[in-house]
């Protein structure tokens, strides 16, 4: 016995998870873009703080051009090109030497000599998805208060009563 609850062989034949080929696949449109590692992309927000991500977001990455040995071994000094929204370019490229700092601070090395700012809108931000609450039932509101009729403090009884009623009302996708 293997120990699994299914036998191993039909885990073997299985195609992979779509997110283990996502990298892979998108990995061509990268290295078009400059960027070798999506690493910058994916932690944009983290690098340059959540303030100015919000108006400024990486393009391509433009290395300086060199031949030969000195190309593998120096991936260094290059161009970031940020896509920035309206006004805020003005901003943006006065702190450029705070923004330079951190990118290279976040990788170790000065990855990045400069910036290149280019005007446009930003792709649109996801939105965030918010849980329906239903009303709850009278059954579930009485259920509800009797379980909480021991508590005699009253800021935590209205506390836990104002979370069962979110977790009751939630609607649960099946």
């Amino acid at each position: 016995m293997t120990g699994y609850s299914r036998p191993v062989a039909s885990m073997r034949y299985r195609p992979a998870p779509i997110g283990a080929q996502v990298l892979g696949v998108a990995r061509a449109a990268f290295v078009k873009r400059g960027f070798a590692e999506a690493h910058i992309l994916a932690h944009w927000p983290d690098i340059v703080g959540g303030g100015l991500a919000e108006y400024c977001a990486p393009e391509k990455l433009v290395f300086p051009r060199v031949s030969g040995e000195e190309a593998r071994a120096r991936r260094q000094g290059a161009t970031l090109v940020l896509r920035v929204d309206g006004p805020v370019a003005v901003e943006i490229r006065h702190l450029e030497p705070q923004i330079v700092e951190r990118i290279n601070a976040y990788y170790g090395y000065g990855a990045v000599e400069r910036l290149k700012l280019v005007q446009g809108p930003l792709p649109p931000k996801p939105r965030p998805r918010y849980r329906q609450i239903r009303p709850l039932k009278p059954e579930e509101r009485q259920a509800l208060a009797q379980g909480l009729e021991s508590i005699e403090e009253p800021a935590l009884k209205q506390a836990l009563e104002k979370l069962g009623e979110r977790v009751l009302g939630a609607s649960r996708k099946t």
